[in-house]
Formats: C-alpha cells, structure tokens, sequence
C-alpha cells in the first residue's frame, strides 16, 4: 500500500519559486509598474504554467509585499503613498540599526567576504547604468546583513518592508549613475564600519538617513516636474482592471 506524501515534490516547490522569481524580477526591472493588475490567466500564459502556480505565487509576493490583493478587484502591485515611505524609513533607520549592531556579535570572514563582493560588482553596474544588476547586488548586500544577525524575526519584517520599498523606487525614479555611484561608496563606508567594528549602528543609520533624503528628494522632483522628471511616466495607476 502506497504511503501518503507528506511533503510536496521538490519539483513543485522549485517551481513555485522560479514562477516567484521571475514576477519579482519584472517588478523590480519596472516592467511591471505600480499599481499594475496582474491577471493571474496572462500571466500563466506568459510563464507557461498553469492558473494554480501563478496564484501560489502571487501569494507568497504578497507576504514579502510586492503585490497588494483588493478585494473584488484583483492583484496589484504595490503602490506606496509618501506617507508610506516615510512610516517604513522610520521603522526601517531603527530595525537595519539593530541589524547591523547585532552583526557584530556574528561577523565571520564569508559574511565580509560576501559583502565585498557585493560591493565590488556595483561599482561596474554603477557606470553601466545597469539598474538590474546594481539592485540585485544591493539587496543582497542588505539581505545578508539581515540573515547573519541569526534573529530569523528581523530578517523577515526587514524583507517584507525594505524590498518593496526597494521595488516602488526603482520602479518610479530610478537613479542615475552619480547617484547609483554615490550609493557605492556609502556601503563602502557601511562595510568599513563592519570590520573595524565601529559606530555601525550610527553608520547604518546614516545611510538610511541619506537614502530616505535622496529618494524622498527625487520622488518629490519627479511628481512635481523638475528636473528629473524628463522622460518619465510617473502615473500612478488606479485600482481598476
């Protein structure tokens, strides 16, 4: 007689998370744009998978908080308001504070090594203006300061707030190369703070106090027409199919 599984096939699984990835990355490659509808039929299609995958899928973006469900209507892909903004910096300059003082206690020579390498790959992405690159080497940078502080906890309420925080700006002004090279050389301040083991609380604070400027500063330029504005489509999309 056949025994029941009581896992699922590490096929599915695998699956499941390749059909994540891939609308995570159209996310935050812009191609998929704030308060865009995601039809779970289309987007089946497009992946070449069933109704099912797609709608699992979309679940779990919705728990690390790249889409947003509203009821009647649909799946959405988050939109934040500048109130939004401000509410996650302030809860993320305390909880990434934390992180990085927690790291301390924790630091090894692969979670250095790991966040050199980082580092070092976004300075070519900087001067290519490769957005794709630079965004999946920063949040990786972030993540693993996240994950080696072995408080589970954090990393997740850091991962469901600070990524889609991450998507919503690349997605609605994405910076250009004095910026993207000016985000490198504030983790590299970040990362010489890591291992001298000085002030990193206070240098990962004012990090994010400078990104909450610079983003907050050009996402206000870009809505209002200045001079980062050229070329941009800034709409915000309602709620509607």
């Amino acid at each position: 007689m056949n025994k029941a599984l009581v896992v699922d096939p590490i096929t599915t699984i695998s699956r499941k998370e390749r059909i994540v990835e891939a609308i995570r990355r159209a996310i935050l490659s812009g191609k998929l744009r704030p308060g865009h509808r995601i039809v779970e039929s289309q987007m089946a299609k497009q992946l070449g998978v069933g109704n099912t995958a797609v709608r699992e899928a979309l679940f779990e973006l919705q728990s690390r908080g790249f889409v947003t469900r509203v009821a009647n209507k649909g799946t959405f892909v988050t939109q934040l308001t500048v109130d939004d903004v401000e509410q996650i910096f302030c809860v993320r300059r305390n909880l990434e504070g934390l992180a990085a003082e927690l790291l301390q206690g924790r630091m090894t020579p692969a979670i250095l090594d790991r966040l050199q390498r980082c580092i070092d790959g976004m300075g070519p992405a900087a001067v290519l203006l490769d957005l794709e690159s630079f965004c999946r080497l920063d949040v990786e940078f972030h993540t693993t300061i996240w994950h080696a502080t072995g408080n589970r906890f954090l990393a997740a309420a850091l991962e469901t707030m600070v990524l889609p925080l991450f998507a919503f700006f690349n997605m609605t002004c994405p910076p250009d190369r004095e910026t993207l090279l000016a985000g490198v050389q504030q983790h590299a301040e970040l990362l010489r703070a890591v291992r001298d083991g000085r002030n990193v609380r206070e240098c990962m604070e004012r990090a994010v106090d400078y990104f909450h400027t610079e983003k907050l500063t050009l996402l206000f330029d870009i809505r209002n027409g200045g001079p980062g504005a050229a070329g941009r489509d800034v709409r915000t999309p309602a709620l509607s199919g």
